[in-house]
């Protein structure tokens, strides 16, 4: 998944069907070609030789937004959002209700850990976390595949999951982490778990730990905070 920002073409009055875009990494041209009719694409590092044959400008403009994405992508850094994404779909490139099931379940069990890190010890809260989220990892339809994986409002569970997302930071700000540094040692973390291009997977569909496997040190991304 790319995370360059989209080309945005501006019209050059001087000249008929002429379009130029300047992204900051990358400059193309679009004009079209006096003599065979159709447009073609100027860019940077061509060496004289522009992409040409375009029937239409809007056909122009893809090829040069597959372009710029092809060719400056590498030069990108992802953002932490996009490279888990993209770590998931190496790993379930077409999930399943066992999936979803199962991914739900990992979910709870972090919010489990958790609320033992806060209180020291398991408690019920946490306790009943916990089996709620082996019951998910165990069933494809623990209560029902309609109310389950067919929430009632699929708005109300993404703006569950963005909030969560944004308060998991603030926490971690208001504890004074290094919450980017830690998520990248955790990411890089998560990508010693694939084994030439591939993963393995226990009886519920979750990802095993090899023995590639390199546990996260998050040590340097923690720091004292002082008690008011």
């Amino acid at each position: 998944m790319s995370n360059l920002k989209p080309l945005v073409w501006n019209k050059d009055a001087t000249y008929n069907d002429r379009y130029s875009s300047i992204n900051g990494l990358r400059y193309y041209g679009i004009e079209k070609n006096g003599w065979s009719g159709k447009f073609e694409v100027e860019y940077e590092s061509d060496h004289g030789r522009p992409a040409t044959g375009f029937t239409t400008i809007e056909d122009a403009k893809q090829w040069a937004w597959n372009h710029y994405n092809e060719k400056m992508q590498p030069y990108v850094n992802q953002d932490s959002i996009t490279r888990t994404e993209s770590w998931f779909k190496a790993a379930k490139p077409e999930p399943t209700d066992k999936d979803r099931c199962t991914q739900i379940g990992c979910h709870y069990e972090e919010v489990s850990e958790m609320m033992v890190a806060c209180q020291g010890e398991p408690h019920m809260g946490s306790k009943v976390m916990y089996n709620c989220a082996e019951a998910y990892k165990e069933s494809e339809d623990i209560y029902g595949t309609a109310q389950v994986l067919q929430p009632n409002n699929p708005i109300e569970l993404l703006d569950s999951l963005c909030d969560q997302i944004v308060t998991a930071i603030g926490v971690g700000y208001m504890m004074g982490f290094d919450m980017q540094g830690a998520l990248n040692e955790v990411i890089r973390s998560n990508d010693s778990k694939m084994v030439n291009g591939t993963f393995e997977f226990d009886a519920n569909g979750k990802i095993m730990k090899p023995d590639s496997y390199s546990k996260p040190d998050l040590t340097p991304y923690v720091k004292e905070i002082a008690n008011d």
